[in-house]
């Protein structure tokens, strides 16, 4: 028996201290790197990239640690658990009890040990971290703030050294710029690229050109951009395609050769900078018949759009002259003056693009926004002139970029509300057929919509965040700590908060949603097609599925989120504190819809009475029940008041009823035949029941009135739906049958009596005499 005891206690053990083991190995690593790093940092010249690369370092390091803090934490608590599990070690405990409370405590202590040196290298890594930190930015700031030559100096140089231009020039072109290595194939190769690029493109411009004459004028916004997108394709076609050519070609002459050569670069970047004008063409000029994406009043689009095209050719120019073996060959005082002139270029460029968008009408409220941009245009090339390079440049950098994410999000945060309005409103066929399969009606929402447009607003804006902050030069440290909270989490007192789970959450649940009403449409239809359940069974069943479906979908989405099921007993406490203090009202109408749903003594288009509110039962909800009165007005009705009170239902069984019709006729009238009348009228009538299926129709002589002998038609009729119609019918005809019968219908009468009359006066009596 204590052989039996004792083995799991001992494979427990085995596994825990080569666990323990493992652990220490793989600390080994970790330690190391810190070592190097801290001596790394007592050298006084470390350059930015050695510390851009150590706060990577330090942060996958950091993350290690902290996987290793809870392990360990879990590993103890664990422990400690199967510790407390176990008696007191006291008189009669047997012995193998004893002996594996020892070995718990033996273990627990080892594991503490282990959770002590993981906390201590997490504080020397956050210490690390913390001195690394410290030298970037006092790097970045040195680099930012380094002064070169100014203009006026690189004017001298330049001038002195312009001697030398022609010479350099040309052996850049023999040496470096490529041309050297076109032999008579190269030369062919190349002209047969560019010739066939040609055709290709004039073949797709035709074919681009009659797919746009066939789409259809829709204004939405996914329509007009695949239509811009059409024309502007087609008017850049020739010369996209002989890009490319020249691309492929070049990559294939020159595709190994370390550092490239001039022309090489050259027809690598053409392809880009075609694609940036077909783009700008498409947002704010396409060729007919598109419309512009953007619309801008008067020829502003196309001011602008002529704007951004030479900031094109000057990125393309920017390129080629500082990305190059152009740049390496050229003097470098002429290099910094090329530089100079480019960027007073490019700022003057800028400025004039910002200041067509600003001038707008639509964006009349940024124009002090408008005006610091320019200032800080203005201050980006004061610094390139004065010789601060590296500050104008992060600063240009960091102003450009931002402007570029900010206009990327908000034209995807366009495309995506556009396309979610489609699908909500049924703009497209393919939309409306979607709608069809999930049995949405005209007006209708599309079910989940509304999560999916928050978990895309959610992953694009942060995906935008993450964007700025590389433009804005935030360290890789950070960059990957952000990272990190994203994908793996961050607690909030004893709540640990999963960004990217909750936007799958969200996603998850409105696909689940919106497949919980496709189920329930196919429901009713199989139902009402291969059942014989009544109307209001079948609408039962349809909504207690689609309830019990959202139920499931919300479990399964919290679920994705990480919400641990086992505080559900938490939160159904706050729950009840909740109910008890202000949510009975709401837990009561929730209970009194589901005794609807299944009890049903109301359904759906039933014609009930509840207070003074009549009509028909048009929608019956979790919470309320909606009512449509005769004059098409739509009451809100608790569920809870359809329980307590009393309502009448003229239809919870059978639709048949009683119509009464009251008649009065004149004193004297012969009472038979006013009895033989109305029974005619009655049996007449094709509504009224006739065939003793229900009781047949009855006259009752209910009594005298004071000016007429009061009778009262009474009939049964299948539909009480009906009743209105039968009984206006029934007094028309009662009418024509009285005229012809000569039975009087009487008006009131009353007969007055005077008693007493006082005399007149006598000389009021003498003048009338």
């Amino acid at each position: 028996m204590a052989r039996v005891a004792l083995s799991p206690l001992l494979a427990r053990g085995l596994a825990l201290v080569l666990l323990l083991l493992a652990a220490a190995v793989h600390a080994a690593a970790p330690a190391e790197r810190l070592d190097a790093i801290e001596h790394g940092l007592a050298a006084a010249d470390v350059g930015v990239d050695r510390l851009r690369e150590w706060q990577r370092e330090l942060t996958a390091l950091r993350g290690q640690a902290s996987a290793c803090v809870t392990e360990r934490e879990a590993a103890k608590a664990r422990l400690q658990r199967s510790l407390e599990a176990l008696a007191d070690t006291s008189a009669g405990v047997s012995a193998p009890i004893r002996a594996q409370r020892d070995q718990l405590q033996r273990q627990i202590r080892a594991v503490e040990t282990a959770l002590a040196e993981c906390r201590l290298q997490l504080v020397r890594i956050d210490d690390l971290a913390a001195r690394v930190s410290a030298r970037y930015k006092a790097a970045i700031a040195g680099r930012l703030v380094a002064r070169g030559p100014n203009l006026l100096v690189l004017l001298a140089d330049s001038w002195e050294g312009a001697a030398a231009w022609p010479g350099d020039s040309l052996r850049f072109l023999r040496d470096r710029s490529g041309l050297e290595d076109l032999d008579k194939a190269a030369s062919t190769g190349l002209l047969l690229a560019l010739a066939i690029g040609l055709l290709l493109g004039f073949a797709a411009r035709r074919g681009l050109t009659m797919f746009a004459a066939r789409q259809p004028g829709h204004t939405d916004l996914p329509s007009r951009l695949l239509l811009g997108a059409a024309t502007s394709l087609a008017h850049y076609a020739p010369q996209l395609g002989a890009a490319l050519g020249l691309a492929l070609v070049s990559v294939s002459l020159w595709g190994e050769d370390t550092p490239a050569p001039f022309l090489a670069r050259l027809f690598e970047a053409l392809p880009g900078y075609l694609a940036a004008l077909v783009t700008i063409r498409l947002f704010l000029a396409p060729p007919p018949p598109a419309g512009p994406i953007i619309a801008l009043p008067g020829n502003t689009g196309h001011r602008l759009a002529r704007r951004l095209k030479v900031l094109a050719l000057l990125g393309l120019l920017g390129y080629l002259l500082f990305a190059t073996l152009l740049s390496q060959t050229l003097p470098e005082s002429l290099l910094l003056l090329i530089r100079a002139a480019f960027a007073g270029v490019l700022v003057v460029n800028l400025a004039w693009a910002l200041w067509l968008v600003v001038r707008l009408p639509a964006l009349r409220k940024i124009r002090g926004l408008g005006l610091v941009v320019n200032l800080v245009l203005l201050g980006v090339l004061v610094a390139e002139w004065l010789g601060y390079r590296n500050l104008s440049v992060a600063a240009l950098r960091a102003l450009f970029g931002t402007g570029l994410v900010l206009a990327l999000i908000f034209l995807a945060d366009r495309v995506l509300r556009d396309l979610f309005d489609s699908l909500d409103q049924g703009v497209h066929r393919w939309c409306r057929g979607l709608r069809r399969l999930l049995g949405l009606s005209e007006h209708e929402a599309f079910p989940g919509l509304l999560w999916v447009r928050i978990a895309s607003a959610l992953l694009l804006w942060g995906a935008g965040l993450f964007a700025l902050l590389r433009v804005w030069g935030v360290s890789d440290s950070v960059l990957l700590q952000l990272r990190q909270w994203t994908f793996d989490g961050f607690e909030v007192g004893s709540l640990r908060i999963v960004p990217v789970r909750l936007a799958a959450a969200l996603l998850v649940l409105s696909l689940l949603v919106a497949f919980s009403g496709w189920v329930r449409t196919r429901l009713e239809r199989r139902l009402a097609a291969h059942s014989r359940l009544d109307h209001g069974a079948r609408e039962a069943m349809v909504a207690i599925t689609g309830y019990l479906l959202v139920a499931v979908a919300i479990l399964i989405g919290l679920g994705v989120a990480g919400v641990a099921f086992s505080n559900l007993a938490i939160i159904a406490g706050a729950l009840s504190v909740g109910i008890g203090f202000g949510l009975q009202n709401i837990v009561n109408n929730f209970v009194s819809g589901l005794i609807l749903l299944f009890e049903r003594p109301i359904k759906t288009g039933d014609w009930v009475v509840v207070g003074s509110t009549e009509g028909y039962v048009k929608r019956i909800r979790i919470r309320s029940t909606q009512i449509q009165t005769f004059d098409r007005a739509d009451v809100i009705v608790p569920n809870s008041e359809l329980i307590s009170t009393q309502v009448t239902n003229w239809m919870l069984y059978d639709r048949s009823g009683r119509a009464r019709v009251p008649v009065g006729v004149a004193y004297g009238s012969d009472t038979a035949k006013v009895r033989e009348v109305l029974m005619k009228v009655a049996r007449e009538h094709p509504a009224v029941v006739t065939d003793g299926s229900l009781p047949g129709p009855r006259v009752l002589f209910l009594g005298f009135g004071d000016s007429a002998l009061n009778f009262e038609l009474r009939v049964f009729i299948r539909n009480i739906d009906e009743r209105l119609g039968v009984v206006s019918d029934l007094n028309f005809a009662i009418d024509q049958a009285f005229r012809e019968a000569g039975i009087e219908i009487p008006f009131p009468q009353r007969d007055l009596h005077l008693r007493d009359w006082p005399p007149l006066p006598p000389a009021e009596r003498g003048e009338r005499d």
